[in-house]
């Protein structure tokens, strides 16, 4: 007769059982969809030239066959083992990769936890006790210790009823995920930081050589103006503009020489060499020319854009997590089962008695959020906003990646129309000059005319070497 009861039980904790296991994963709580945004069919500003004869239907064209992981090996394609060893030294030593790194680990920790959310947990105790009791009548008292020894293990599991802990899990993953293009970011913001520097000080380089040979000239002008002047087959104004002239460039010389070590100091912020290890690092490139970044092809297909930016798939990344987030909120305003269960084996012994025994139980329990006063509800309001934020936010950024690939496609178009004019307007200028030198010393124009020419070659230089160093950057 004892027997029946406990079947009853156990057929009917079976039954809640099989029911809580298929009712798990139950959502009241719609999944993630990725958003659409709508972006143009195309660029509206020029490709390069090259890009339009090409298929661009091919990712093995893009310049990091269209993985993030390989964007910062871009760079390589310059083939300058000054720049590359630079961009090896920032990423092996640098607080921001650091950083992201670390975000990463904890994102993965957090991932870890949300996912053994929905595991059994299993806990154990032990105790062992000694105690004395003393007993008396009035006329004898007697004493005695025993020892109690206990042993238990404590289980639980929490059935996924409505989907709170699938959602808190995704939304640990989908942060996971957005930590990685975080760092892949980092990486990439880092590279061209590294490369935007060397790039200024290649350029600076050129421009103080154009600011030596100015000087040069100058100071042999100076020279042969300070013995006609003493002679007197000159002005001494002549003499004096000569001068003048001479002191003006050396001073911006030594403006130029000052931007450039100042470069060199970021490039030491960035990488962590010293500063003597690193110019001996730069030594080693070509100081005479620009680095020139192999041609490749720009997607023409704005919409392609997300694939391939690690900062935008980032930004999707935590927009899922927000969703997700606000299914953990949703969920949690409902009731939550979970299964409990106990096993435990106890003993007591004393000088003249001894006892032991099981104990067990297994059963589930049911939580409901009754009244809370608002506050479940309102952390699905707070959830909701923060999907509402990240999802402008994520939009926003679409917007600045499209008009940052369109304001620097128009910028590299009049980079490369502006070459051959630069070029043929420098070279121009230094015939010009070339030529107002003959005449000036053979008397035929004044000092000034020369000083204005002399001046026109210095900016079309300069001129020009901005030209190449946008254009690279531009790349």
């Amino acid at each position: 007769m004892r027997i029946k009861p406990k079947i009853g039980l156990m057929s009917k904790t079976g039954l809640m059982f099989s029911a809580a296991v298929l009712m798990s994963g139950c959502s009241i709580f719609p999944e993630y969809i990725k958003t659409a945004i709508k972006l143009p069919d195309s660029w509206q500003a020029k490709l390069p030239k090259d890009n339009q004869a090409k298929d661009m239907a091919s990712k093995d064209q893009l310049p990091h066959n269209g993985n993030v992981r390989q964007l910062i090996d871009w760079w390589g394609q310059f083939n300058d083992p000054a720049l590359s060893q630079l961009l090896k030294a920032a990423e092996s030593d640098n607080p921001t990769i650091d950083i992201a790194l670390a975000n990463i680990k904890s994102a993965r920790a957090s991932s870890v936890s949300a996912a053994a959310q929905g595991l059994p947990s299993v806990t154990g105790n032990a105790s062992i006790t000694r105690s004395q009791s003393a007993t008396s009548n009035g006329i004898n008292s007697s004493s005695g210790i025993s020892t109690s020894t206990v042993g238990a293990l404590d289980a639980s599991w929490e059935i996924d009823l409505f989907g709170g802990i699938k959602f808190a899990k995704q939304a640990a993953e989908a942060r996971v995920e957005a930590k990685q293009n975080d760092w892949h970011t980092a990486r990439v913001s880092l590279a061209a930081e590294v490369a935007t520097n060397y790039v200024n000080y290649r350029a600076c380089q050129l421009s103080v050589r154009a600011y030596q040979q100015a000087m040069t000239s100058k100071n042999e002008t100076s020279r042969l103006t300070k013995i006609l002047a003493d002679a007197g087959f000159s002005a001494p104004a002549d003499a004096a503009l000569a001068e003048a002239s001479l002191r003006s460039t050396e001073s911006s010389l030594i403006n130029q020489q000052a931007q450039c070590d100042n470069t060199v100091k970021a490039l030491v912020a960035l990488t962590n060499i010293t500063e003597p290890t690193l110019r001996e690092i730069l030594l080693t490139g070509d100081a005479k020319t620009l680095p020139q970044p192999a041609e490749f092809n720009v997607e023409s297909v704005p919409a392609n854009l997300i694939t391939q930016r690690p900062d935008l798939i980032a930004d999707e990344r935590n927009l899922a997590a927000a969703s997700a987030d606000t299914g953990v909120a949703t969920a949690n305003r409902y009731p939550s089962l979970s299964l409990i269960g106990f096993i435990g084996r106890s003993k007591i012994s004393g000088s003249s008695f001894s006892s032991n025994g099981n104990t067990w139980s297994f059963g589930p329990s049911l939580t409901l959020p009754i009244f809370d006063g608002g506050q479940l509800k309102s952390q699905v309001t707070i959830a909701e906003a923060n999907y509402a934020i990240a999802l402008a936010t994520y939009q926003q950024d679409v917007r600045s990646a499209v008009k940052e690939v369109e304001q620097t496609l128009v910028n590299l178009d009049s980079a490369v129309r502006r070459e051959s004019t630069e070029k043929i307007s420098t070279a121009q200028y230094r015939n010009y000059y070339q030529a107002a030198e003959i005449n000036w010393r053979a008397g035929g124009i004044s000092l000034i005319t020369l000083e204005d020419a002399r001046r026109q070659l210095i900016t079309a230089e300069l001129s020009h070497i901005t030209q190449q160093k946008d254009r690279v950057q531009y790349w």
